[in-house]
């Protein structure tokens, strides 16, 4: 993957982000929907955004919503958004089963990484990560670096369910249930180091949303207290995991 096709990539997404849904200058309770959490969002006395983060990555396995749960996301917090499996597609060219079938797994996870490499130097953004993209340990180590990492779930039930029609090279095989109940047993203890774990089965994503910036606000807290306790890399280990 050539530097200057991945810049000019990002550059471009960052601007589609930015110019496809562009958030009101100003929330209010009609923007949040009513039941919203007041925590949302909100201005400060000077008419600057209060966000709990500037920068956060969703991970999980595929079909558990990251693309969408990240899009909204983004608009709630008025951040720009990036998904990196079609960041990958725009700079390469090909489609990501194309990816696989011509160039192989390992090309694609190559891709991955040099991405990673790149989104985790963005500020005001909301990146949605492939499914496989966390398991990698550098990848994570490079992530949870960054900022806070929020894991979203779902069964498997309902991972095939949603991604029953869909072209997704890893489950081109006779028993797709099997095999994503396979992968996501892999790949658990991976995600399991997020920072934030939310279940998406059978939710509206403007619920999930809310409760993944509650969340954030939470984490926001906690590394500031942590700060005068003299932690400044955010929550200890044992509490990334916690559901």
């Amino acid at each position: 993957m050539r530097p200057d096709a991945l810049e000019l990539g990002l550059a471009e997404a960052l601007a589609e982000s930015a110019d496809a849904a562009a958030a009101p200058a100003s929330f209010t309770d009609s923007h949040l929907g009513a039941g919203s959490s007041s925590r949302l969002l909100a201005m400060n006395a000077s008419g600057l955004i209060e966000r709990p983060v500037s920068w956060v990555a969703l991970a999980g396995f595929m079909g558990t919503g990251k693309s969408r749960i990240g899009w909204e996301l983004s608009r709630a917090l008025a951040l720009h958004f990036v998904d990196t499996d079609k960041l990958i597609t725009r700079v390469v060219g090909k489609s990501i089963p194309e990816v696989f079938a011509h160039e192989g797994e390992g090309y694609f996870r190559a891709c991955e990484g040099e991405v990673v490499q790149r989104v985790t130097r963005l500020d005001y953004a909301v990146v949605s990560l492939g499914g496989g993209t966390f398991v990698h340990e550098e990848n994570r180590r490079v992530l949870l670096s960054r900022g806070p990492v929020v894991v979203l779930w779902a069964t498997p039930e309902t991972i095939l369910a949603r991604t029953r029609n869909s072209d997704r090279p890893l489950l081109h095989t006779p028993d797709p249930l099997g095999r994503i109940e396979a992968l996501m047993n892999e790949r658990e203890n991976a995600y399991r180091q997020g920072t934030i774990h939310v279940n998406s089965d059978g939710r509206p994503s403007e619920e999930i949303v809310e409760e993944i910036i509650e969340r954030l606000w939470n984490y926001q807290e906690a590394v500031y207290e942590g700060a005068f306790a003299g932690v400044t890399d955010g929550p200890a280990e044992g509490e990334r995991a916690t559901d």
